[in-house]
């Protein structure tokens, strides 16, 4: 799905369709943690992002672990590169990002 999101999509609209290079990224909860590691993990690739109720910090909640560990294994340093506040944390560039997070989400 990664390279679906990242190259195959925007080369289809781009060849169908009279685009500008400027894109923004955006996604709705796993599709809003979806959009905000790939704005964050490609640098310059997007000029904003937009994350409605996502998982922003899944290495800091047990059901974020045991999903981590399942897909990536125990090394946490794997993890990084698939957490949000990781990802903001250690990034060069500052990226104008949204997150609308409810207040009844457990």
């Amino acid at each position: 799905m990664y390279d679906y999101v990242v190259d195959e999509l925007p080369r289809l609209i781009e060849a169908h369709f009279n685009v500008t290079d400027a894109r923004g990224i955006s996604g709705h909860s796993m599709g809003g943690h979806g959009a905000l590691t790939i704005a964050l993990g490609n640098p310059g690739r997007y000029r904003s992002v937009s994350a409605f109720s996502p998982i922003v910090a899944p290495s800091q909640v047990p059901w974020g672990q045991k999903a981590l560990s399942a897909y990536l294994g125990d090394d946490r340093r794997h993890w990084k590169a698939h957490d949000a506040v990781e990802l903001v944390a250690e990034a060069r560039e500052r990226l104008p990002l949204l997150i609308d997070q409810g207040e009844a989400d457990e």
